[in-house]
């Protein structure tokens, strides 16, 4: 797994991989979050990083507007065909970020 990804997974990016227990800064989970968009990722990992995306920024609009910006919602809203799953993966999303943000 690249670093990108596992500073997401350690941010609590709703993913099945071994986290290492260490939470990354919000600049360096925002710069990680910019990266992976980048590797235009597919499947369960897009589905995962855009249910994140979401959830930062519909919960904590001030962080996400300082550290990220909006054309990353439009790349976000392509990903996301099964509202059950985003939900799913918001829920988990939101739990996680809360212990950042």
């Amino acid at each position: 797994m690249s670093e990108t990804w596992q500073i997401l997974r350690d941010g609590g990016l709703p993913l099945a991989i071994e986290g290492s227990g260490q939470r990354p800064s919000q600049a360096r989970l925002a710069s990680a979050v910019r990266a992976a968009v980048a590797e235009r990722p597919g499947g369960r990992d897009a589905e995962a990083l855009a249910a994140f995306i979401f959830a930062w920024q519909q919960h904590w609009p001030k962080s996400f507007r300082t550290l990220l910006s909006d054309e990353l919602l439009a790349w976000a809203q392509d990903q996301l065909p099964d509202d059950n799953r985003y939900l799913k993966l918001r829920r988990i999303a939101l739990e996680n970020l809360a212990d950042i943000l």
